[in-house]
């Protein structure tokens, strides 16, 4: 490539062959030439897409122009250092360059570098390429790594719990049991039933925190979170934060319409507990029993008399269960207050959720 005219745009003028310059203009890579001090002399289409530049807008321009604020000073000293020591720098050296657009947004490009003897002076061929996509993908694959890794440790901590603790917790339930029944005073007995119970209760939770964590999606939260996530939210208007227990691997057994419609029936009886019931104590339980998905809300508020309410929150919640092909029971506790039982079968039908 020769250049003829120092004049106007000489290396523009210079690409005579038409399948030379037809060739350059359809690359999908942008190119650009540059002299000596560092001013363009030749764009190509795609470096005028990726800088947002007309070419007229760029030719006789800086190429410092093309590089963010913050590392024009460095760059220029790079320029010197170059063209004091030309050589070709191929793509993807290691280095982490961005480029500048017209609207003053960056983004990360690899550039390759070449220098080029004209008649009368020395240029640079610069070829650049945008790699946002591939960082991108490069960011995702990080994280999907990362994701990998935390479920691995997930699922040691699991079997660690199951085959550790728990066992060690079950066999410490079976001994006080075995002293249990060598025991004929009533205070004792009592305060060993009551250890049992604590057992049982200890083992049940961490089965359930097993199942989280085998159960647990990387970046998403799961029916677990959602329910923590109500109670905590409707814990000011009640006065008090509910008691909250899982049973069971609710968020691997649980689709995607079966979580949104019973966090919304939480949402929707929680809310009528802190507006009517006047209760001090609100127990909610989400358990896997059998083939259904199951979610209890228990208070010790004033209970609903004679005549159930039959408003629009307790229609809103059967018409919910109904959509899954399940049920919605509520009734008087036995110690005061109401209780719901909302029952859906897992793998029930998915229609929409009622407004």
């Amino acid at each position: 490539m020769s250049d003829d005219d120092d004049a106007g745009v000489p290396v523009g003028s210079a690409l005579t062959d038409d399948a030379l310059r037809s060739a350059v203009d359809a690359a999908p890579d942008g190119f650009l030439i540059v002299d000596e001090g560092g001013t363009i002399v030749f764009v190509n289409p795609m470096a005028e897409q990726l800088f947002e530049y007309a070419r007229e807008e760029l030719l006789g321009e800086s190429v410092d122009r093309l590089v963010p604020l913050s590392v024009r000073p460095s760059h220029a000293a790079y320029r010197a250092a170059y063209a004091a020591h030309p050589h070709t720098r191929a793509m993807g050296s290691g280095l982490e360059l961005r480029g500048l657009r017209r609207s003053g947004t960056e983004f990360p490009v690899e550039i390759s570098l070449s220098p080029l003897q004209s008649r009368r002076r020395k240029l640079v061929v610069a070829i650049v390429r945008d790699v946002s996509e591939r960082h991108q993908a490069e960011k995702e694959l990080e994280r999907m790594h990362a994701d990998l890794v935390l479920v691995e440790e997930r699922e040691r901590i699991a079997r660690d719990l199951h085959d550790t603790v728990i066992q060690r917790l079950f066999a410490v339930g079976l001994s006080l049991q075995a002293v249990l029944t060598r025991l004929g005073v009533h205070a004792v007995a009592d305060r060993l039933n009551e250890a049992i119970d604590n057992v049982d209760d200890t083992i049940r939770d961490l089965r359930s925190a097993i199942f989280a964590l085998h159960s647990r999606r990387p970046g998403g939260a799961g029916l677990r979170d959602d329910v923590l996530t109500v109670a905590q939210e409707v814990a000011r208007a009640l006065g008090f934060e509910p008691e909250v227990a899982f049973d069971g691997p609710i968020d691997s057994a649980a689709t995607d319409a079966m979580q949104e419609h019973l966090v919304a029936t939480l949402r929707e009886a929680l809310s009528n507990v802190a507006k009517h019931a006047h209760a001090t104590q609100v127990a909610v339980e989400v358990t896997v029993e059998e083939r259904d998905l199951v979610l209890r809300i228990a208070d010790n508020g004033r209970g609903m008399g004679d005549q159930p309410g039959v408003g629009n929150g307790l229609a809103n919640m059967r018409e919910r269960a109904l959509a899954l092909g399940g049920r919605c029971e509520v009734a008087p506790a036995k110690s005061g207050g109401t209780t719901i039982v909302w029952r859906v079968p897992i793998g029930g039908g998915q229609k929409p959720a009622p407004q």
